[in-house]
């Protein structure tokens, strides 16, 4: 079958497109036709060595096709029912993938009219985003909500979702003016740059901080955000995009009052897959009824170092999703 594959971690140049044999379903799997194979940052993180996986690997953590094969053991699926997936072994970008059937959703009854397409642009994005912000960060109404990373897919899904759940205020930070605009545009109340939000906060938030803070970005960013929670705030760590993080002594919680968190999807799948189940529903659903409003740009096989060349530069716009057949 055909696929992207890297031999060797580095710079976007490592990926090619590949003749590879096609993975079986063991007990528990469901191998999966893909058609549509989203381009994730986590791709872009493990492409470039920040975690190892055995190689030659295939990326790919986000899929959607139709049932192949079933393996020993799984019921509730059928073969050739359409699903969309997160194959937390990743292997998505091929012909074939295999993922485990807790990881699998049937796109009927209410995801029906769900394309393939924006499933696969947004299973891991959607599912994350509502882990964050109902499990990590106990989302209330009338929360005032600083997203860190705010321009790209995922920082514009919280963005929007902190809205739904009720947030009175969301603030999307960036890099630049440019995509802390597009952040507005994208759902959020104000957009800012970094270097503006020390100075920007206590007007915004009539000088009480941010109850939450999601961070996806590490480095300079979050060194700040201690100053800008509220008293008994939330600071939600989702990511390290920086690759660069910062030490912090338990006491530094209890002098100052605030709850360190985080939310990783592949953690709660370890330890809680009924959890993850849910959280992966529930972001589906919000994507099929336009909660979450998604612009996907579909690419070739020949795009998909491109791709991954523009997320790593934050260049992207919208989410990119390889056609697969």
């Amino acid at each position: 079958m055909r696929a992207i594959r890297y031999t060797r971690t580095g710079g976007p140049e490592v990926l090619e497109t590949a003749e590879i044999p096609a993975p079986e379903p063991g007990p528990g799997e469901v191998a999966i036709d893909v058609t549509h194979a989203g381009v994730h940052f986590a791709d872009v993180m493990f492409r470039r060595g920040q975690f190892p996986l055995p190689l030659p690997a295939v990326p790919g953590l986000q899929v959607a096709g139709t049932v192949a094969a079933l393996g020993e053991g799984v019921t509730g699926l059928r073969t050739g029912q359409a699903v969309a997936a997160i194959p937390m072994g990743f292997g998505g970008h091929a012909e074939r993938v295999v993922a485990a059937e807790t990881c699998v959703v049937p796109l009927e009854d209410g995801l029906a009219g769900l394309a393939p397409e924006l499933a696969a642009a947004t299973a891991v994005n959607a599912a994350t985003a509502v882990g964050t912000l109902r499990g990590a960060a106990r989302i209330a109404p009338g929360d005032r909500v600083l997203v860190l990373g705010a321009s790209g897919a995922l920082g514009l899904l919280l963005g929007r979702l902190a809205r739904a759940y009720g947030a009175e205020l969301v603030v999307g930070a960036a890099s630049t003016a440019e995509r802390a605009a597009r952040a507005v545009a994208g759902g959020c109340h104000h957009g800012l740059t970094y270097g503006e939000l020390a100075a920007r906060t206590p007007g915004l938030t009539d000088g009480r901080g941010f109850d939450v803070v999601v961070d996806s970005v590490g480095g300079e960013p979050r060194e700040q955000v201690r100053g800008l929670l509220a008293v008994l705030g939330r600071h939600v760590v989702i990511g390290n995009a920086a690759d660069r993080d910062l030490a912090l002594e338990a006491n530094q919680v209890w002098y100052d009052s605030f709850t360190l968190a985080g939310y990783n999807m592949g953690g709660v799948y370890g330890r809680r897959p009924d959890l993850f189940r849910a959280q992966l529903e529930e972001g589906l659903r919000l994507v099929a009824d336009g909660t979450l409003a998604v612009d996907v740009r579909e690419i070739g096989w020949d795009e998909v170092a491109a791709a991954h060349t523009a997320l790593e530069r934050r260049a992207g716009v919208g989410a990119y999703v390889l056609k697969v057949g």
